[in-house]
């Protein structure tokens, strides 16, 4: 079944069912709901609706589904929800690391051999020193180019020589970031000029959602109606991993945030769906 979509840079493509039936069943439905879910969302839709709107048909269906699968499925819609600034996410992406075994600090000045640099995020652990740079975006569409690729390596490659003498005996890696998508020339440039990428769905084993998915470590921003001030509080006491509020009481949320009980009762509870299942 050929069903033209539009994609949010604009692009005309066939709908992929079997990447809709795989990012469904990835939420938490099971093989039966997803097919039902993708069966309604196609006799609803017209040639060249957006993207955008199928994947809010998704949600809409997958949460009368199952409430926690409907809100993991909202995880690249968390993200952007991050913003507008990108330092909410350099801290999100340092605490993923955390989870993943390292030592790690945020926004960092570091030498290099010719001049002084800033560095989103330094990760250390008994291997290996990595440095990452992460290029947020607060909409769909915007993608990391080539030339961003090639800013970022030359910056690493005067970090370089520094890194290996402070961290003797480590491995070096540069790292670039995003939470969107990079051109096909970003990701060719990186291949041929040894920089690491990782973004939203690349690569194909190891991106950028795929790790949040694996250890579940999604965003406060994932929760359903949470307003942007109670985000601000949250991530401003370093509160940005959900997994962090569900490891509180529903007291503790409560003060935390001068919530009365029932709201922050509503908080825990979403925070458990998603993180203790």
């Amino acid at each position: 079944m050929d069903i033209k979509v539009t994609k949010a840079s604009g692009v005309v493509e066939n709908l992929n069912l079997n990447k809709l039936l795989s990012s469904l069943t990835k939420s938490g439905a099971d093989r039966e709901q997803a097919q039902d879910i993708i069966d309604i969302i196609v006799s609803e839709i017209k040639p060249y609706t957006s993207t955008k709107k199928i994947y809010r048909l998704a949600h809409k269906y997958l949460r009368q589904f199952n409430h926690a699968s409907g809100l993991r499925y909202s995880l690249k819609k968390a993200i952007f929800r991050l913003g507008p600034s990108g330092y909410p996410f350099e801290k999100y992406f340092g605490a993923l690391l955390e989870n993943y075994g390292y030592k790690v600090k945020v926004g960092v000045t570091m030498d290099g051999k010719c001049v002084k640099h800033e560095v989103d995020v330094l990760a250390v652990n008994e291997n290996e020193v990595s440095l990452f740079e992460c290029k947020y975006r607060n909409r769909p569409g915007n993608t990391t180019d080539v030339k961003v690729a090639m800013y970022v390596r030359s910056r690493f490659q005067d970090i370089r020589p520094v890194i290996k003498s402070q961290y003797p005996g480590k491995t070096f890696k540069g790292w670039l970031i995003t939470n969107t998508r990079l051109t096909s020339d970003a990701i060719q440039y990186a291949g041929c000029a040894g920089l690491n990428i990782k973004s939203w769905s690349y690569p194909d084993k190891k991106s950028l959602n795929e790790m949040i998915e694996e250890k579940r470590l999604y965003p406060v921003t994932i929760i359903s109606g949470i307003k942007s001030g109670l985000i601000n509080s949250l991530i401003n006491r370093n509160i940005i991993l959900l997994k962090d509020l569900a490891e509180m009481n529903v007291g503790e949320i409560g003060k935390m945030l001068s919530l009365p009980e029932n709201k922050a009762a509503a908080l825990k509870k979403q925070a458990d769906e998603l993180c203790l299942c």
